[in-house]
């Protein structure tokens, strides 16, 4: 099976080798708090769920995270979707730090690639670091690189992703049909469980389901007053499908999932409200891998999530 043009292994070695080197060097070290990073940027807590975010002089950015989300069916130390999400948040900061406007923009991810590193296959699901680097900056993109090191720092994901870069008067005007003064977000933290998909259907080599319409508390922090649904919890809907199909296509529901490789497209914001609809079709299936392809779309089959994604399959142990 041919791999998907994702992050180069080189590319992620080499951010792994900073990382390591930024643990053991205290010099020119800044730590940002939280109250500066959300001046810059509009993704909020929950959704936000970076701790000891450090900035070198190179602009060279770390934060350590705790996974979240449930695994379900993959075997890892995070769900592959929920690295992505953490990775590109700390990404949009690296991003906003280099942005010479201080003031507060989107910065929209619309673009990325994901590979899996991981040798170990039992985990300790204990504190995790993210790095990145910003590769490329325009009034109105921006690039990143970015790694998921483990306590022992090695290498577990890395990502590519380009942003939209938006200021926030313009994301205003945009959508303001879309806008809420105070979103009814709840008070539990929506990205602690999956979630439930409905009408799953099977037919050939595809796979279907319903997500329903998108809730104000599931986009709990993104955004605080445009609630919209985060590209990342669709692609774990996405996965949640495909898992799903792999378990009918083999008639095996014992079988783990392992994300090797993964590439996105993320066109459009599905807004609360939306109605959401998955699909998922197998293009390729090589003998324990599958590569499928991936899409949600909600109202007037807008697309909202698109991916392409090779999961290698895993006896349960």
């Amino acid at each position: 099976m041919e791999s998907l043009q994702t992050i180069k292994s080189d590319d992620m070695v080499e951010i792994q080798s900073k990382a390591i080197k930024l643990t053991h060097t205290g010099n020119s070290i800044k730590v940002l708090s939280k109250e500066e990073i959300f001046k810059l940027i509009d993704v909020h807590e929950p959704y936000y769920a970076l701790k000891e975010v450090r900035v070198d002089e190179h602009n060279f950015v770390t934060a350590t995270i705790e996974a979240e989300q449930p695994l379900g069916e993959e075997i890892s130390p995070i769900a592959a979707a929920e690295a992505c999400r953490h990775l590109a948040i700390l990404g949009s900061v690296c991003c906003a730090l280099i942005n010479p406007v201080k003031q507060k923009h989107y910065y929209l991810a619309h673009r990325g690639t994901y590979k899996g590193a991981a040798e170990k296959i039992h985990y300790t699901r204990k504190k995790l670091v993210a790095t990145t680097t910003c590769t490329f900056f325009s009034k109105r993109m921006a690039s990143i690189k970015a790694c998921l090191l483990d306590e022992d720092n090695q290498l577990i994901c890395g990502i590519e992703t380009s942003f939209h870069v938006v200021p926030h008067a313009l994301f205003e005007r945009l959508y303001y049909n879309f806008h809420k003064e105070t979103p009814d977000f709840g008070v539990t933290n929506p990205y602690h469980q999956k979630k439930p998909l409905f009408d799953v259907q099977f037919s050939g080599l595809s796979a279907a389901a319903s997500l329903g319409k998108i809730q104000d508390n599931y986009c709990a922090g993104h955004f605080p007053h445009f609630p919209a649904m985060p590209v990342a919890i669709l692609m774990n809907t996405l996965l949640d499908l495909a898992a799903r199909y792999i378990h009918h296509i083999t008639a095996d529901k014992s079988l783990k999932m392992y994300v090797r490789e993964m590439t996105l497209l993320a066109d459009n914001l599905g807004f609360s409200g939306e109605a959401v609809v998955l699909h998922v079709k197998q293009e390729a299936y090589v003998d324990n891998r599958f590569k499928l392809h991936c899409i949600a779309t909600s109202t007037d089959n807008k697309s909202v999530g698109d991916i392409t994604v090779i999961i290698e399959t895993v006896k349960a142990f």
